[in-house]
């Protein structure tokens, strides 16, 4: 039996100590029973020899148990065993909630990994080796398995021109100069283009201010880099932008001078009601309230029924419809239908009010939708201002631009009549002369006054009362001097290529009809002593450059040779050069054929 427990039980020690008494035990009972058997067989030399093996096992056992008494001593008792068991499981245990809260950990670290867009690396800086992540690798057009963990997998493809401030950021932050390290360059991809990379890391320091490790991520930035570079460039065109149009607005001031002096008297009186427009605007109280989807008030403020002149209570038993102008409540009624289906998502419009002493209200108004939780509308946000001050100053002002729109066409027509006065006492005066020449003269007089009394004319028949259509002035003043000079239809074919595009103020209406005027008449009296196929050529554009030319031509005989006309002694070219010169312009004279004046100057 002890045999056998001990063959089961291999893990009990001091299993060999079972089996010596195992063997005590069976020599023992067998001398026993040598001992009865002698009583009938005298073998006491068998009987003997069992008793001397029994002895020597006896002995053996004897002095075997001698040293291991201690050890068996030694060995833990029950409770102690139990304890020890119980402080196992514990630590059992405590093993198993790390290993739970170290997996859990792995997890989250792993899926940050999976999930995050930047890169992540980490860097063991005594032995060189590198972590690169999955992104941080895909981020380069890399899978996983082209880059090792290598610290050179990084320097290699880093822009050469970026090396040195990696490298100067790197060890600036070792030696905490800087408190973490975050440095933008260029890191080449898998197909030979670069992208931009924000790198930022934190390194950790042993007790010798030795760097032992270095965490970080890799962000891309390609995108931010580009637009910051786009932005960069339009900076430059807008700069450059700014500086053109401030020189030209520079021109335009100093051109504008002579309009503003003129218009100063209309611009004060529409200030001044501008001004009072303003203050009465600002000063306004506003009137705000709830309304409900049916129209009705749900929560009004004072100001709100100071306009309308109800009470709180008496408004909050009305609807907004009821005192809404009924010409009014069509357009109002569209608006919020709009709201609703979500077409809009506010509207600002003017209406009128009925108060409640039945008088007329006008009021602009602004109203936002607001809606529950789950989406659905609830009820209108109205904003009302009464604008009954600003529309009685609109009247005003309105009434005050038209009286001042006759006043203006009745000057211009007044100036007209005055030129034609004029023009009809020359030609009275002209009677009485009997000199070619001076009647010449008064005659060419008569011609000009006639000119710029049809400016005048057209000014007051223009709709735009700064400005005149001046291809339509040509040709009604071309007319006017085939009919002056008695040009017999036929005689002289007009062509006219008229932009009619072409708007004049006076300033320049004046002195270019009169260049056209002098170019003209000097065609028509000098151009075609032989007669034939005589034709005059008028031509006026505008080119990209916001100038005018104005180009006379006819196919005459042309000029003489070594012509100038700047010193000649006709008071017609040196109107002309005059003129010119008041408009800023240039003219180019081509005498081949006939003779070809081209007239440019700036519109403004």
């Amino acid at each position: 039996m002890l045999v056998y427990f001990v063959r089961r039980r291999k893990d009990i020690p001091f299993g060999w100590i079972f089996l010596m008494f195992s063997t005590f035990i069976v020599a023992c009972g067998t001398t026993h029973v040598m001992d009865v058997l002698t009583l009938w067989h005298p073998t006491y030399w068998l009987s003997g020899f069992i008793k001397a093996i029994t002895a020597f096992v006896s002995v053996t056992t004897a002095i075997k148990l001698f040293p291991l008494i201690p050890l068996a001593l030694a060995l833990p008792s029950p409770t102690q065993l139990e304890a020890a068991n119980s402080q196992l499981a514990a630590e059992i245990a405590e093993r198993k909630r790390t290993e739970e809260v170290l997996r859990e950990s792995e997890e989250r670290w792993q899926l940050a990994l999976r999930g995050n867009n930047d890169g992540i690396w980490d860097w063991n800086v005594k032995t060189n080796e590198i972590f690169f992540s999955a992104r941080c690798k895909k981020m380069l057009g890399y899978e996983d398995d082209e880059i090792v963990n290598q610290l050179k997998e990084i320097w290699i493809r880093i822009h050469p021109d970026d090396v040195d401030f990696v490298n100067n950021t790197i060890q600036n932050h070792f030696a905490q100069i800087t408190p973490f390290y975050a440095a933008e360059f260029r890191v080449l991809c898998q197909d030979g283009t670069y992208k931009w990379i924000l790198d930022r890391g934190q390194a950790l320091w042993d007790q010798n201010g030795q760097v032992v490790r270095m965490v970080g991520s890799h962000t891309d930035i390609t995108e931010r880099k580009q637009a910051e570079a786009t932005v960069s460039k339009l900076l430059a065109q807008l700069e450059i932008k700014v500086e053109e149009r401030t020189a030209e607005l520079k021109r335009i001031n100093t051109s504008l001078q002579a309009e503003i002096l003129k218009r100063e008297e209309i611009e004060k009186a529409l200030r001044e009601s501008e001004e009072r427009f303003r203050t009465a605007f600002h000063q306004a109280a506003v009137g705000i309230a709830h309304v409900g989807l049916d129209g009705r008030w749900l929560l009004v403020n004072q100001r709100l029924c100071d306009i309308v002149g109800y009470t709180p209570q008496e408004l909050e038993l009305r609807t907004f419809q009821e005192i809404t102008h009924p010409e009014d409540l069509e357009a109002a009624l569209k608006y919020v239908n709009e709201m609703l289906i979500g077409i809009i998502q506010t509207y600002t419009m003017e209406k009128r009010y009925i108060r409640k002493d039945s008088s007329i209200i006008w009021v602009n108004i602004t109203v936002s939708l607001t809606h529950t939780s789950a989406g659905e509308p609830k009820y209108f946000i109205y904003v009302v201002e009464d604008i009954s001050d600003r529309k009685h100053s609109q009247n005003q002002i309105q009434a005050s631009i038209v009286e001042k729109e006759v006043l203006l066409k009745e000057i211009y027509h007044r100036v007209k009549n005055n030129l034609q006065v004029i023009s009809s006492l020359l030609n009275l005066q002209s009677e009485y002369i009997k000199d070619k020449q001076d009647l010449e003269i008064f005659q060419k007089s008569q011609q000009r006054i006639a000119s710029m009394a049809l400016i005048h004319e057209k000014m007051y028949q223009s709709p735009d009362l700064a400005r005149i259509d001046f291809g339509e002035y040509i040709q009604d003043l071309v007319a006017t001097l085939f009919s002056s000079y008695e040009v017999q239809e036929g005689s002289i074919s007009l062509n006219l290529n008229l932009d009619n595009h072409v708007l004049l103020g006076l300033d320049l209406a004046i002195p270019c009809g009169l260049i056209v005027h002098e170019l003209v008449s000097n065609s028509l009296k000098y151009a075609f002593p032989l007669g034939g196929k005589c034709e005059i050529d008028i031509d006026i554009r505008q080119n990209s450059q916001q100038q005018s030319i104005i180009t006379v031509s006819d196919n005459g005989i042309g000029l003489p040779p070594n012509f100038d006309f700047k010193n000649t002694a006709s008071l017609g070219w040196q109107l002309v050069d005059a003129l010119i010169y008041q408009i800023s312009g240039d003219i180019n004279i081509v005498s081949n054929n006939g003779v070809k004046f081209q007239i440019i100057f700036p519109l403004i």
